[in-house]
């Protein structure tokens, strides 16, 4: 009976994709396991007892005190199987809080902070757009009077600082609107990897319930094989010829 659950093939993928990250340091061969490690290492361990127990108990005779055995070993491996995923499953969905909440703030100081740069932008708009309308009623004067081409000259310079001012808000909006979508992808990203691992959570909850149920099953049914061996009927012995 070998059984891949959706909740182990999560964990010996994720389990494989931190090993193959690069800039990974290697581990010491002394070092505690992690819980994504444990929780893959106690997965695989039932899946092997899991797998074999059927074809093992076949083995065996119906009363045989190993019967029992092997079977509650497997069902202590099931057990510690789920406690270790259970418990990287919440270590890693309250992680996942913990960023989508720091991710969450971010966003709302970055949402913040362009909304300042957006008045200032503004504000930098007007002034521009006032600087432009004296600068064409000046440059209409000064075309007949020679003596205003001097305050002509310098309303330009001064309307030049100011469209470089409008033009560096611009870029500056442009590169905050960037971030600030960049953060709210980053926001939906953290929500829907604590959802899923809270939601791993649950499942792993429902599942230890039904493994329990089908092992205590699995030893009622071989009580039963045995009681029904013990009561068979003897085969009559037969008479000795005279």
């Amino acid at each position: 009976m070998r059984i891949f659950t959706g909740l182990f093939v999560l964990m010996t993928a994720a389990a494989a994709a931190a090993q193959d990250k690069p800039d990974k340091p290697d581990k010491p061969a002394d070092a505690p396991l992690s819980l994504q490690e444990l929780a893959a290492k106690k997965s695989a361990e039932w899946d092997a007892l899991a797998g074999s127990l059927e074809a093992k108990l076949a083995r065996m005779l119906p009363c045989d005190a190993r019967v029992q055995t092997s079977i509650e070993e497997v069902s202590r491996a099931s057990e510690a199987r789920l406690t270790a995923l259970g418990q990287y499953l919440k270590d890693a969905a309250a992680q996942a809080k913990s960023e989508a909440e720091a991710a969450r703030t971010a966003l709302a100081d970055q949402e913040l902070t362009a909304r300042d740069m957006e008045s200032e932008r503004a504000e930098a708009e007007q002034e521009r757009a006032a600087v432009e309308a004296q600068l064409a009623d000046l440059g209409e004067s000064a075309k007949h009077r020679e003596i205003l081409e001097g305050a002509r000259q310098k309303l330009e310079a001064i309307a030049s600082v100011v469209r470089q001012r409008v033009a560096a808000a611009d870029q500056q909006a442009e590169r905050r609107a960037a971030l600030t979508a960049s953060l709210q992808d980053l926001v939906a990203a953290y929500d829907a990897r604590q959802h899923a691992l809270e939601g791993g959570i649950v499942a792993a909850e429902r599942e230890a319930v039904r493994w329990t149920e089908y092992y205590s099953a699995r030893q009622a049914r071989a009580q039963t094989e045995c009681s029904i061996t013990n009561q068979a009927p003897s085969r009559p012995q037969q008479k000795k010829k005279q």
